[in-house]
């Protein structure tokens, strides 16, 4: 007996809203996990390192435990999910179709044209073939994001006593 999904819903519909909303939190961690995972402030040589002084990495291992824990499900559905997501993107792009994500950006390809180079150890001429290159531009709440979090580092710099850049 197939179910009958949620308030008359069908259950694939079901799935796919929790899929969607999955996605969404995916997407929402891959925003301010940055922010995240960056370590507290610590104090060196008798004043107070501000956070944007310390850049950090984040690794996919990270994504998953942040999606997971904002999600409430297991790192593993939590992975199984960004790393499906990551691929449908992949071969959208790699197929030529352009992927956006209101808030967080678009992704494409672009054509680059064949040129002429120069071999950098000899100086010599070369010829450098035509090639598609995957581009990446970002979305309006993503920049927002990052101004914030600017903003409030320059903020924190100037409270401590260093000059804002």
């Amino acid at each position: 007996r197939r179910g009958s999904g949620t308030a008359g819903q069908p259950p694939d519909l079901v799935r796919e809203s929790k899929m969607v909303r999955l996605l969404a939190t995916v997407l929402c961690a891959l925003l301010s996990c940055a922010e995240a995972f960056r370590p507290a402030p610590r104090a060196w040589g008798g004043h107070v390192a501000a956070r944007s002084s310390v850049r950090m990495a984040v690794s996919k291992g990270d994504l998953v435990d942040a999606i997971a824990a904002r999600a409430g499900v297991s790192k593993k559905m939590a992975g199984a999910v960004l790393s499906s997501a990551l691929d449908v993107i992949v071969e959208s792009v790699a197929d030529g179709n352009k992927v956006s994500l209101v808030g967080f950006g678009t992704f494409d390809s672009k054509e680059r044209a064949a040129r002429e180079g120069r071999n950098p150890q000899t100086g010599e001429k070369m010829q450098i073939a035509a090639t598609v290159a995957p581009t990446f531009s970002f979305g309006k709440g993503f920049k927002d994001a990052c101004k914030r979090s600017y903003s409030a580092s320059v903020a924190t710099r100037t409270l401590n006593g260093h000059e804002a850049p």
